[in-house]
Parts: structure tokens; sequence; C-alpha cells
């Protein structure tokens, strides 16, 4: 009773001080009386008026303008009973938020647009996530986020929220702090922002599912089906199952479909496609048929090879139906009555009052002696074509997406003459005859802020060809802070290392040299062999310990060989000596020396004593402008030799750019994975941390770079850092771990840390 009362008091407070804040504003303070006298009035008690109040109060001193706070009372005016009054005040704070840095038009934007897609977020959570993406965006890139709102429905229509949140998240990483950039990725403009929207935060479904799939349409079909993963598609319209070639084409990911749904619909999709590929026996003409026609036509097909299905295989129906949610509504579109119609055609116990929907299904039922013959879904769905068109309803071609997400685009059904059967799966982009290969999980994407990606990457060939390399390979990238990785998101350039007219010949301590040989040749790389039946040894080999008394106890006498000794092996070692060379190894210093001096004096001691051993050593070098490029420069390969050509590119190295170092070192190991030894170890010689230009976030690089050091070691690569120059290097420890990050600041104890790095070999 107390607690109802203060609840009482504070709402007269706050709404004093709202009519005191509206004195003057006759129409805005009336309407604010009439929504909140009606809020108090409904049956199910609005609990949350004195916050309501404060809500509106904020929105008016934002300076919105009246047809912010007016929009607002409209929304307040209209939320249902049943939605907590949390999400309403939500919605005004958000709204508040992002008009105070985007402006009251987009504010306005955001309040019709939420009106229209709160259905669609059904949960708190839901709306708050799409809320804090929103504010997120307003705060980076204002200019950006009433293109974001504008395509609100279109998005959040075949995604959930979290995939919402995360496409915003990604957009803000991938533009780089570039406004023209920013706006073509939430424009929808960038081919990257649509491939980022429909992976979502889900993972890759169709390779986890694939096999099972084969063996579904093996046990349901007795067809042994190939499959294969359809290209992203070029707008967020989500991609269906797609039939061509005597191929199964699925997409990676179906978007708001995870866990076990996603395995349902999986199946549903490979299910309904063994339908057609049994049932479709003939393929429909075009002919003059509208895009109505053709969508309704392919509709009847659906339905009657799933009816055909259902005759031999009941329990189908178990996996189809659940996809068939929708109901009745008193709104009738041309693409809602579709997907009411083809509930109706699976569903024998859905009920829908529409004269439309129930002329289907009679036609449907009356054919069903028929439904063998494919000609019955051309005369159906011609008849409710031509209904449609006389109830003049719209029909979007171009948003059209076949629902249920389980059916198939329904291309295959249809021949369109001299046209392909048909879009192209994937458009190969030739640049200068160079293929970029795609590694773990890759990307080709490259863009400037003022051209479209394809047009980019051919305007720019040339100028990588000379300045930064060729593309040749991409690679995911870690994203702590969103928690997935960002699969396609850096693209490695190389190059091989340009000579220098005068070899670099770095004086080197004989002694040193001398003493770090020795340690190589000697320290045990390769596989140890055992050597069994030996005469001694510090190990009984029970096997022939057991033989010779057997021998022995039946009469035999013999030379006890009961010993094994282990002895190494013929040496297996390959590393790769990963130089950093971004500007800051330019600096230099109290010697005058800079540290790429150092560096490449480390390189060559190194490179020296290993060949020396006759071990294979590779030396690499990389800086980086961004996650589209990442110089990547070869100055030694494993099969070339340490001579003076190998110290001219040496000579040639300079300091530029930054230091993407999570790329580098999974190109590194791409290299390394190649190598065929028993011992793989990556060196890296760097004088700072992880940075780059299109990354404010001084842990983002890190983190991720640490993920790639934990991925190399699980394919069995050994990563040891050297740390060169005078700084503290404490994310060296994060990437590496302490045990594996070493400190080089003065070429004098060169020697001791390699003679450290080959005692973790030995091991």
């Amino acid at each position: 009773m107390a607690v109802a009362q203060i609840s009482s008091l504070d709402s007269i407070s706050s709404g004093r001080r709202l009519a005191a804040l509206l004195r003057g504003h006759d129409d805005v303070g009336s309407a604010v009386q009439a929504v909140r006298a009606a809020l108090q009035r409904r049956p199910a008690p609005f609990d949350r008026i004195a916050a309501w109040d404060e809500t509106v109060h904020g929105l008016f001193e934002a300076n919105l303008g009246e047809v912010v706070v007016l929009g607002f009372l409209r929304l307040s005016e209209q939320w249902p009973a049943e939605r907590s009054a949390e999400d309403l005040i939500a919605i005004g704070c958000g709204v508040r938020d992002i008009g105070r840095s985007a402006g009251s038009r987009v504010a306005h934007a955001l309040l019709t647009e939420l009106s229209k897609v709160l259905p669609r977020l059904g949960s708190a959570g839901d709306l708050t996530a799409v809320l804090a993406a929103l504010c997120q965006l307003a705060d980076a890139g204002p200019e950006s986020v009433g293109l974001a709102i504008g395509r609100l429905e279109q998005l959040l229509a075949h995604a959930g929220a979290e995939d919402f949140s995360a496409w915003i998240s990604a957009g803000l990483r991938a533009t780089g702090g570039r406004a023209v950039r920013r706006r073509a990725y939430f424009a929808l403009d960038d081919a990257l922002s649509a491939r980022l929207f429909t992976l979502g935060r889900t993972g890759d479904d169709f390779a986890r599912l694939e096999k099972r799939l084969a063996a579904t349409m093996l046990a349901l079909w007795n067809k042994k089906v190939r499959f294969r993963k359809l290209a992203i598609a070029p707008t967020p319209v989500p991609r269906r199952t797609s039939l061509a070639a005597g191929l199964i084409g699925l997409p990676a990911t179906f978007p708001g479909f995870e866990g076990e749904q996603a395995d349902a619909i999986y199946l549903a999709a490979a299910a309904h496609a063994g339908a057609h590929l049994a049932h479709s026996v003939v393929r429909f003409p075009v002919g003059r048929l509208k895009a109505l026609q053709l969508a309704l036509v392919s509709l009847v097909e659906d339905a009657r090879v799933e009816a055909l299905a259902l005759r031999d295989m009941p329990g189908l129906r178990r996996l189809w139906l659940p996809f068939h949610t929708v109901t009745p509504s008193v709104q009738a579109t041309a693409a809602g009555l579709m997907m009411r119609l083809a509930r109706a055609l699976i569903d024998p116990d859905y009920r829908d009052s529409d004269a439309w929907v129930g002329k289907g299904r009679t036609l449907f039922a009356a054919a069903s002696d028929r439904w063998a013959d494919p000609a019955i879904s051309r005369e159906i769905g011609g008849l409710l074509g031509n209904d449609i068109g006389q109830m003049r309803l719209q029909f979007n071609a171009k948003n059209y997406v076949v629902e249920p997400a389980y059916r198939d685009d329904n291309l295959a059904l249809w021949d369109f003459g001299d046209q392909p059967d048909a879009p192209a799966e994937t458009i190969e982009l030739a640049v200068d005859s160079v293929r970029i290969e795609r590694r773990d999980d890759a990307d080709g994407h490259s863009s400037d802020d003022n051209a479209r990606p394809d047009e980019t990457l051919r305007a720019r060939a040339s100028a990588m060809t000379l300045l930064d390399g060729l593309p040749v390979a991409t690679y995911p990238e870690w994203d702590y802070a969103a928690g997935i990785e960002r699969i396609d998101w850096t693209t490695i350039l190389e190059a091989d290392a340009a000579a220098f007219a005068t070899p670099f010949d770095p004086p080197v301590d004989t002694d040193a040299m001398r003493r770090v040989t020795k340690l190589t040749r000697d320290a045990s790389i390769g596989r140890r062999l055992r050597h069994k039946g030996q005469p001694d040894g510090e190990v009984i080999d029970i096997d022939a310990a057991i033989a010779l008394t057997i021998e022995r106890r039946a009469g035999y006498v013999s030379e006890p060989r009961v010993y094994q000794r282990d002895a190494p092996g013929p040496r297996d070692l390959a590393i790769l000596l990963l130089m950093d060379l971004s500007q800051s190894t330019a600096d230099r210093d109290r010697a005058g020396r800079t540290i790429l001096d150092v560096e490449c004096k480390a390189a060559a001691i190194m490179a020296a004593a290993v060949e020396a051993a006759h071990d294979a050593i590779a030396v690499h070098g990389f800086n980086s402008d961004g996650r589209e490029r990442v110089r990547y420069l070869r100055i030694k390969s494993f099969d070339e030799p340490m001579d003076a050509v190998v110290r001219a590119r040496l000579a040639g190295l300079g300091s530029s750019h930054s230091t993407r170092l999570g790329a580098a070192l999974r190109h590194a190991g791409s290299y390394l994975a190649q190598r065929r030894a028993f011992r793989k170890v990556l060196v890296v010689l760097t004088d700072g941390e992880p940075s780059d230009i299109d990354v404010p976030d001084p842990r983002y690089l890190t983190e991720d770079a640490r993920r790639a050091a934990q991925q190399l070691r699980r394919r069995g690569i050994d990563i040891f850092a050297f740390g060169m120059g005078g700084g503290d290097f404490q994310q060296l420890d994060r990437i590496f771990g302490e045990r594996y990050s070493l400190r080089v600041r003065r070429i004098e104890v060169l020697p001791q840390r390699v003679m450290q790095l080959y005692t973790e070999l030995k091991k």
C-alpha cells in the first residue's frame, strides 16, 4: 500500500513538471494530457506513468520538434496492452538519444519504422539490442544511421535482432571511420554489407549438416544428390534453396534459424527439394506470364509435389508443417494471401475465412485425382492470379521471397527459353590474371570511398602490382567485442622484396655465430628413433625380455638383448622468420640504430646459423594499411640459400604503415603448413604492439593476433616472438604467452635469446 502511494505521488509530481514544461505549447500539452489519461484508464494498469512523463519531458527538452513528440504520443496511445511499459519507455529514450546525434528527421523516422517492426521484436531483449545498435551507429556515424533506419523493416524481416546488431558492429569495423564508405555500407550499396548481413552471427550450418542431408536424401528418395553452398546474395533478401543441373544449392545459413531450428529447416528444405526431383517432371514455359502468375503457379506446384510425397510418407508433414506459421488477418496483401494459401494447401486443420484462400483450397482438393499431372499447377495458378488481379492487390516482384523459408526459389520449374536457367552463382573478377585465394575463411573484398568494390578492384590492380603486391589470399579476423569471427575480413597483398644495390652484410660476432651454430646442430629437433633388442641400455625392452624368457624355458640359449635405446633421428625442422616492417621500426636507439637495422641483423644471424645446421628457414616481412592492404614481402624462401641476393633484399627493406599482426600470422602459417617437416616454428620479430589505421580499439588487434597464434598452435606450429627494441611489450605476453615471448633489446644478446629458443625446441 505504501509503495502504491509513493508511485502515485511520483506520477503527480512528474505530471506537474511536464505540464510546466509544455506551458505555451497548447497542442502538444493537450495531446500529452489526453494520452496520459488514456494510459491511466487502461484495464491493465500502466504502472510506469512517472517514467513515461520523464521520457516525454526528455524528448521535448532534446529540441527534436513537436512532430517527434506527437509521434511518440501516437505510439503510446496504440501501445499493445500485453507489451511491457518498459519497452515503450526504452523506445522513447532511444529516439531521444539518436535524435540528439542525428537530428529530428531521423528521430521521427525511427518512431515510424519501430511501429512497423515492433511485432518482430517479440522480447524486450530484441528491442534493446536493436536500439543499442542504432545508438552505437548514431554516435559513430550520424550521417548513416538514417539509412539503416530506413531499411529496418526490410532487414528485420529476414534476420533477428542479434544479427542486426552484429551487422551494425561489422559495418563500423569495416568502414574504418570513413563517412563515404559508411554511407555505402548502411545504404546496402556495398556488396560486403549484404554479405555480412546474410551471415549474421551464425556459422556455416550447411558445412555442418551436408553429410547428414546427403544421408537423408538417400533414405527418403533413394537418390545420391550432390549439394553445393550458394553464393552470398547481393541484397539482404534471403537466399532460398536452388535446384539446377542436378545439384541442390543451399545457403550457408538460414537467417533467424539457429541450433535445432537450423537442423530442422535444412532437413525440411532437403526433403522438399527431393519431392521436386521426384515429381516435378516437366518445366513450364514462361511465355507471357507475369511475375505474380509465376509465383502462384510455383506455389501450387510446391503444394502438389508435397501432397504426392505425403501420400507415400505421411511423416513428412511433421517436418514441413512447423514452418507454416501464418495466421488469418483482416489486412489483405498479395504476399500475405499467398502465405496463407500455402498453409491451407498442406494443413487440413487450418481455417481461413478469406474467399480467395478458400477458392484455392477447393480447386486443389478437387484436382486430387490429377495430382500426378503437373498441368494442374498451371491451371490453378492461372485462375488464382486472375482473381488477385481483379482484387487490385499490389505485388512487388523485386522483394518477393518464397515462404515458408524451407521451400526453394522455383527457378528450376520454368523454361526461360533462350535465357539462362538460373542466375549465375558466382562472378569471378579477373584482376590482371591474378586469382585471390581464400584461406581458412577468406575474403576478396576491396573498395575505396568513391567506387563500388568490383570497379575498385579493377581500377587499383596495376597500382597494387607496383606498390603493394598482388592480392593472393584473404583471412578471417576475430572481433572480441562482438564475440564473432568476421570471415573474409583481411586481404594479403604479396610480393618479392626488392633488392638493394649494395647487399646487407652486417658485422657478426664470430664467436657468437660459432656458439649459435653449434647449438643448432646439437639441438634434437627431429623424431627420436627407438632402437629395440639392444645388448645394453637404460630401459627394458619388454617384448624382447618375454621372448628371451620363453626361449630359456624351452631350453634354448641366446644372447640377452633385452634393452632399448632412444637416439636422435634425422633433423627435420622448418623455421619461418617473420619481420615487422611497420613505420615504428624506423625509430632509432641511443646508438643511432633503427629497430629495422636490429631486425635485419637478427634475421641475417638466425638465417645463417639455421642454414649452417642444414635446416630450412624462410624470412618474410609485413606491414599493413588497413584490413584490405596487409602487405607481405618474401625476403628468403625455404629453398633459397642465404646468399648475396637475399642480403640485397634485406638491405632494400624499409619501414612504413602499421602492424596488423593477426593476418600476417595466418599467412605465414599457411606457408609453414605447406612445408613437410616434423617441427614447424614461426618466429616473429617485432618492435611493438598490433595497430592499424582503421582500428581505434587498442585491444581489438591484440585479441585477433592471440586467436591466430592459438589456431596455429593447434595445427602443430610452434610460435615465438622476439620483442626488438626498448619497449615493454606487454601485449606480446598476451598474444604469444610469457613462455614464448622473448625480449631482444641489443644485438649482442641475440645468441642468448636464440639459445633460449632452441632450449624450448628441445623440450
